[in-house]
């Protein structure tokens, strides 16, 4: 991570945001209109992904010989998906986000979903582009700058961040400091859901009834390891962890909205989300 091909695409990134940013801000589309153009954008580049990383398997019988394991290959083969590479991460949710918002008639919730999509995509997608996550998967700088699926990844990521800080800019929508609220409440239940999937999509290893490891673990929304790669070896270790990963969390996602304090607090207060 930091190295020349990651520090080169996080450059990348922000002339693309600042272009994307410049030129939406020229054109001035609703922000319906944008997500018309964005969800379809984004569409494509999950399709991508999910075809640049989707492997043929062969399928196979495991036998034990000798007291050891061996996998007989049956001649079948099986395209995978590895299940760390479902689209249930935050800035992949941003298209279920985006389409929700397209689909909700009511002004409350529309509002609800816009200042989501602020926060979760300002965030997740500035994180993404810091802390790149396949950053480490490429050895050389021409190799990370070469791959379609790493422009793929920054293309896209740079695209939410466009997004997030249009509906930040936007006067019609006109969101405010409060706005965070609702959002914040929905990222801890996504948060506290990850933790269920990380343990329903992880391979626990059992030896007279009891779990003796993991041969296979997800990290979704880092609820299990965290992005530092320090060990948490002991449960008081962890739950250290998740109340300074908590405290953090929650100061850099309300420092997304700070920005909107200079429009003063809300004047509807219907919602009931709003001062």
């Amino acid at each position: 991570m930091f190295r020349a091909g990651h520090i080169a695409f996080i450059f990348i990134s922000f002339v693309l945001i600042a272009v994307g940013l410049f030129v939406t801000r020229r054109i001035k589309p609703t922000i319906d209109q944008l997500i018309r153009v964005f969800l379809p954008l984004a569409l494509v580049c999950e399709t991508f992904k999910l075809l640049w990383i989707i492997e043929i398997v062969p399928i196979v019988d495991v036998v034990v010989e000798g007291g050891q394991l061996v996998y007989h290959e049956t001649g079948a083969f099986s395209p995978y998906l590895m299940t760390q590479h479902l689209p249930i991460e935050l800035c992949s949710l941003q298209m279920v986000f985006m389409f929700l918002s397209l689909v909700v008639k009511d002004p409350m919730w529309k509002r609800r979903l816009h200042a989501l999509i602020y926060g979760s995509a300002l965030a997740g997608g500035l994180l993404a582009i810091f802390l790149s996550s396949i950053a480490p998967d490429f050895e050389t700088a021409g190799e990370f700058l070469t791959s379609p699926f790493a422009w793929e990844f920054y293309i896209y990521h740079a695209m939410i961040v466009v997004l997030a800080l249009y509906i930040g800019l936007d006067k019609e929508c006109d969101l405010r400091f409060a706005d965070f609220r609702f959002p914040a409440m929905i990222l801890v239940f996504l948060d506290l859901l990850s933790f269920y999937m990380n343990s329903i999509l992880s391979v626990p290893v059992f030896s007279g009834g009891e779990v003796k490891g993991l041969a296979y673990a997800l990290n979704f929304f880092s609820s299990y390891d965290d992005p530092l790669g320090l060990t948490l070896a002991t449960k008081s270790q962890y739950l250290l962890y998740l109340v300074v990963r908590y405290v953090v969390g929650t100061g850099f996602f309300i420092v997304m909205y700070v920005p909107l304090l200079k429009r003063g607090p809300s004047k509807d207060t219907s919602d009931g989300l709003r001062p």
